[in-house]
């Protein structure tokens, strides 16, 4: 199942920046499956939910046909003019490659810090990566980048 109201799909073309979260979730219970979702992110830099779909089994195929779906809704034409940012969700990289393959896939903080914080205990590094993806002028992130170094 598949859904992505009117709303939400104006509300994205009307104003938000091109850049798209994904993310899956199990559902449990009864009639388990998985979530896939798509949000924005608008000039607040706050989440706007713009679409998500029900599937069986998070797998590649069920990424493929959801971010088909997603790109005929949203008449994306130009792949590159959007960023997609996900952790690593089963399926769902080789998926962006294929049915978006010129859009930037971007891994989301939150889990790369998780990743990292199996050798790097204590929050130090935590703050100075928060710090780091805050930058938004070349000169900071760089200042912020050797600070993690």
């Amino acid at each position: 199942m598949y859904v992505c109201f009117t709303s939400s799909r104006h509300g994205f073309l009307d104003g938000f920046r091109p850049v798209i979260g994904v993310d899956g979730c199990h559902v449990k219970g009864p009639c388990p499956g998985q979530i896939l979702t798509v949000v924005g992110v608008d000039v607040n830099n706050g989440s706007f939910p713009i679409a998500y779909a029900v599937v069986e089994i998070e797998i590649k195929q069920s990424w493929i046909w959801f971010l088909r779906l997603l790109i005929e809704d949203l008449k994306i034409t130009n792949g590159s003019s959007y960023v997609f940012i996900s952790d690593k969700q089963k399926g769902l990289i080789p998926a962006i490659e294929t049915a978006l393959p010129t859009a930037e896939h971007m891994m989301c903080v939150r889990h790369l810090y998780n990743n990292f914080r199996s050798s790097h205990s204590g929050l130090a590094l935590k703050h100075i990566l928060w710090a780091t993806t805050r930058a938004t002028t070349m000169p900071w992130w760089e200042a912020e980048t050797e600070n993690m170094k």
